[in-house]
């Protein structure tokens, strides 16, 4: 039970941490709950804007290595005839 309160806490604070960073306080939250929806949703749509091309950059080389590995890892693992 006091392990439960302590990992509620931190995650509290954490999430309190965030919140202050992308400057969303808790008097905004329960003024104007659906804006703050929405002001969430722009921050959500424009971290996805700014993280894509980084992700297709990597994935031109991640990509084919893994498909690679586990073309290598199902060979392995057939049973010899």
């Amino acid at each position: 039970m006091l392990r439960w309160v302590v990992q509620t806490l931190i995650l509290c604070f954490l999430v309190g941490v965030l919140l202050s960073v992308f400057q969303i306080d808790p008097a905004s939250i329960f003024r104007d709950t659906w804006a703050t929806v929405g002001e969430v949703a722009d921050l959500a749509l424009s971290l996805g804007r700014w993280a894509l091309p980084y992700v297709l950059i990597g994935a031109v080389i991640v990509v084919p290595i893994m498909v690679i590995a586990g073309i290598l890892r199902w060979t392995r693992s057939r049973p010899r005839p």
